[in-house]
């Protein structure tokens, strides 16, 4: 179950990427909706995937950095920090036309 929750924060990340980058034509509230609705959704299951990656015994508790620390976490924030780098970057081109 945690290998299908992090392929599908994958799956909802890739589609984030679809709408900020790959979408033709201008950038609206649709392609800025897609992408956040998109972002949580893989952030959410990016979580719970961190929590089983985890867990090895049952009813141990782990601290909220234990989780951030997995791998499903790391990938994803990973990916954010890309986003970003290629949002400023996007931004700047469209800055040096205009």
């Amino acid at each position: 179950m945690k290998w299908g929750l992090f392929l599908l924060s994958l799956v909802f990340l890739f589609a984030a990427n679809n709408a900020l980058f790959w979408a033709p034509g201008k950038y609206d509230w649709l392609n800025f909706t897609a992408a956040g609705v998109s972002i949580s959704l893989a952030a959410g299951l990016a979580w719970l995937s961190s929590r089983r990656f985890v867990r090895t015994a049952p009813g141990v508790q782990y601290s909220w950095r234990d989780i951030a620390m997995a791998p499903p976490t790391v990938v994803w924030f990973l990916v954010i920090l890309l986003f970003f780098f290629g949002g400023v970057i996007k931004a700047i081109g469209y800055l040096a036309r205009h």
